[in-house]
C-alpha cells in the first residue's frame, strides 16, 4: 500500500506508528538497556531480556471521534467523507470542518488503569512470548500533576501490578516520561524538538515498511 505523505496514516499498517514511537523513545533514551530491540507481536517490542508491551490511554468515543474528524478533513471522496462525518454525529460530534469545536475532555487515571488491567489480562491468557521481564508503555494526554503521580504510585503498589510489569512508562502530552518501578519513580522531560523529530521518523518507519 503507497501511502500519501501529505495524508493522515492509514487505519492499518503493517507497523503500528505508536508502536514505532515507543521503540525510538526507548532505543534513544536507554539505549544500553534496549539496545537490540525490534518491533513484534505478543509483546510489541522486544529485546533479548525486556519484552514491552504499548497502549494507549485515552477516550474511545474522543479518539474515533478525532480520527474522523481528521479522515474528513483530508477525504477528496465526497461519499467516504459524508461516512466520516455521519460517524461522527453519532458519536454526538458536529462536524464543522477545518476549524472543529470540541466539547470539554477531561483525562483521567481510571484511563490509565483501565488499561493497565486490561493488558495485565491479556499477558495471564500465555499468549505472549516468555520473558521474566514484562513492561508497559502508556500513550497518554492526560497531566501528571503531583496528585496523579501519587494516585499511579498507590496503584501500582496497591494492585500488583509490578508482579505482571516491572517498568510503566506513561509518556505524558507527548514529551514528558514518568517512569514507575516498585519503590522508585523519575520524570525525564524530553526536549520536544527531538520529540517532534521521532515522531517524523515512526511514520517514516511505517511508510517505508508499507513500501517492502
Amino acid at each position: 500500500m503507497k501511502i500519501d505523505k501529505h495524508k493522515p496514516l492509514p487505519d492499518h499498517t503493517k507497523l503500528d506508528y505508536d508502536e514505532c514511537c515507543a521503540y525510538l523513545i526507548l532505543k534513544e533514551l536507554f539505549p544500553e538497556r534496549y539496545f537490540n530491540m525490534e518491533i513484534k507481536d505478543k509483546p510489541d517490542l522486544q529485546c533479548d531480556e525486556v519484552g514491552v508491551e504499548v497502549t494507549i490511554a485515552t477516550d474511545r468515543n474522543y479518539q474515533e471521534a478525532l480520527n474522523n474528524w481528521i479522515k474528513a478533513n483530508y477525504c477528496e471522496d465526497d461519499v467516504k467523507k459524508q461516512k466520516y462525518i455521519e460517524r461522527m454525529q453519532q458519536l454526538k460530534v458536529e462536524y464543522k470542518g477545518g476549524t472543529q469545536y470540541w466539547s470539554v475532555y477531561s483525562p483521567s487515571f481510571k484511563m490509565i488503569r483501565d488499561v493497565v488491567n486490561h493488558k495485565i489480562k491479556k499477558l495471564e491468557t500465555g499468549k505472549y512470548r516468555k520473558y521474566d521481564n514484562y513492561e508497559l508503555f502508556v500513550f497518554s494526554d492526560m497531566w501528571m500533576y503531583e496528585s496523579k503521580i501519587e494516585e499511579g504510585k498507590e496503584f501500582f503498589d496497591n494492585n500488583n501490578v509490578y508482579a505482571s510489569f516491572r517498568r510503566v512508562y506513561i509518556l505524558e502530552i507527548g514529551y514528558i516520561l514518568n517512569i514507575f518501578e516498585e519503590g522508585d519513580y523519575r520524570r525525564i522531560e524530553i526536549n520536544e524538538t527531538e520529540q517532534a523529530d521521532r515522531n517524523i521518523r515512526a511514520r517514516e518507519m511505517v511508510e517505508l515498511a508499507e513500501e517492502q
